[in-house]
């Protein structure tokens, strides 16, 4: 995402140009995902700027050409005339510890399941938690707020956690290790859990 008055127009334009990311997480692997079918990996320019709230101002006050971010603060751009370059979406995963026990982790899972299928039938319903979010709700309020009827409901897309075929796995190791965000001495054995937790009950 860039400034309504950026000269930026497309990806491939941010070359050698400060990009607003939060470093090894989601914002840094979706930056690298979309921008190298556009740019040399020598051009390009991530910065680390944390938060995405850091990340946005960074954007708006010019410190940075674009940002990566998610909702709400896409639809917070969006209804100040920033310009979307390029979207992504990208497949998160459920953290444990090796000490948690197995019944805890399916519960954890079970509540996130009920959660998406609540979310799924009425997104709008509640989009307040995103925009009630006191970091988020604090920047926001100097632009005027935003409303749920603001967000694109189909960019918001919440699914049940699902299994990885060794395709995927064998191909996301490679990538990182071409970027060098991971050792080729890490084995994905080691790496990738592909427990899938057992769905919830049916509602008596």
């Amino acid at each position: 995402m860039v400034r309504p008055d950026s000269p930026h127009n497309y990806p491939g334009t941010l070359g050698n140009r400060p990009v607003a990311v939060s470093f090894h997480a989601a914002a840094h692997y979706v930056s690298l995902r979309l921008l190298e079918g556009y740019i040399p990996n020598e051009k390009i320019k991530l910065v680390s700027f944390g938060s995405p709230r850091k990340r946005f101002e960074a954007m708006m006050n010019g410190e940075a050409d674009a940002c990566v971010v998610m909702e709400p603060w896409i639809s917070l751009g969006e209804k100040l005339g920033c310009k979307s370059l390029a979207e992504g979406h990208y497949l998160g995963a459920e953290n444990a510890s090796d000490d948690m026990d197995p019944e805890t982790f399916a519960a954890i899972n079970r509540a996130v399941g009920r959660a998406i299928d609540m979310f799924n039938a009425d997104k709008r319903k509640y989009l307040h938690y995103m925009i009630d979010e006191p970091s988020f709700a604090e920047v926001a309020a100097r632009y005027g707020g935003i409303s749920p009827e603001d967000f694109h409901l189909p960019r918001l897309r919440y699914t049940k956690d699902t299994y990885y075929s060794p395709e995927i796995v064998e191909d996301t190791y490679n990538w990182m290790v071409r970027w060098g965000l991971l050792s080729e001495t890490a084995c994905t054995a080691d790496l990738v859990d592909n427990r899938v937790a057992a769905p919830a009950p049916a509602d008596d």
